[in-house]
């Protein structure tokens, strides 16, 4: 069956699954600098100064065998409901499969636990930088996800525009149509949501940028702690996954952007501007479960579920 990091089955595994890897004094090392670093200050720097591990090296023995039919995975936080939710139907298909989805380690960490074989799949939300590329990881999309302007249910506005969102951040705006207070919640330095606006909209970036200079709001580290913290904050706002919120049911809205929903149409016709891939991870092209898993997500079921949550599914690569 599949589970979660949260039932002790899962807890236990997670622990064992560690283990092994914090025994190499290397090991600690790395782990300390991937893992707890970003978890704590939010950072988003490459694990490795010279992007080289050497495949004879302590980090790369494969130190954690699995047994036939179980299947482990782990990263962006961005990822993890889908995952899930593909997993409890791959499973409902595979009885006889166990695949366990751990909570969020970050793009980063999904792609140091997957080059360390800790997880069989990484689970990232950004596009691979050049030092994990030259580890030998590659990426393999199979979604995209619209990046929403997600608002406490206070809140009674049902749309924005973009240069809203830019003065918002940059505390031009800080008031709702009703005149309740804003509270903006930002996510830190390298999230991938954030990345995906500022991308597309340079006066967030600037004023993304500026709030954390001066330490203007309230910055969240982890996927589940702004989900909570926008659905018990009266007139927050931040940046989330539309495919969470649907898939989870959050009490949360999502506002139309310029007039436009984040639908697949928009997205797909730029007309709504915020969106961000997700993929697995692997160090070399997987096989037994974890390739029959990666085929169901791209399987006519798979790209259902997917669809049905506000995701887009993306064609498998040959």
């Amino acid at each position: 069956m599949a589970e979660t990091a949260d039932d002790p089955r899962a807890s236990a595994s997670l622990a064992a699954l560690w283990a092994a890897v914090l025994l190499g004094v290397a090991g600690v090392a790395i782990l300390a600098a991937v893992f707890v670093g970003p978890l704590l200050a939010g950072s988003r720097e490459p694990p490795f100064l010279e992007g080289q591990v050497p495949k004879n090296s302590q980090l790369y023995q494969r130190s954690t065998p699995r047994p036939h039919g179980v299947l482990h995975l782990a990263g962006s936080g961005s990822n993890i409901p889908l995952t899930r939710a593909l997993a409890d139907a791959f499973v409902a298909k595979n009885p006889d499969a166990h695949i366990v989805v751990f909570e969020s380690i970050g793009s980063s960490g999904g792609v140091m636990a997957v080059y360390d074989d800790v997880v069989d799949l990484g689970l990232i939300s950004r596009p691979l930088n050049e030092r994990e590329m030259h580890l030998g990881v590659d990426d393999i999309p199979y979604a995209r996800v619209p990046v929403v302007v997600a608002v406490n249910l206070s809140v009674p506005d049902t749309a924005i525009s973009t240069a809203e969102l830019a003065d918002i951040f940059a505390g031009r705006k800080t008031r709702w149509s009703d005149g309740a207070p804003i509270t903006v919640l930002q996510r830190e330095r390298g999230d991938s949501g954030h990345a995906a606006v500022a991308q597309a909209l340079p006066a967030f970036a600037a004023a993304d940028e500026a709030a954390y200079r001066e330490h203007r709001w309230r910055v969240i580290l982890h996927d589940r702690a702004m989900q909570e913290a926008l659905a018990i904050t009266p007139g927050a706002v931040g940046l989330l996954d539309v495919g969470a919120i649907s898939l989870q049911r959050l009490p949360l809205r999502a506002l139309e952007l310029d007039g436009y929903a984040p639908s697949e149409a928009s997205v797909q016709s730029r007309r709504y501007p915020f969106s961000k891939d997700l993929a697995f991870a692997a160090l070399e092209s997987p096989t037994g479960l974890a390739a029959e898993f990666i085929r169901f997500a791209h399987s006519d079921e798979g790209r259902v579920l997917m669809k049905a949550h506000g995701y887009i599914p993306l064609p498998e690569v040959q």
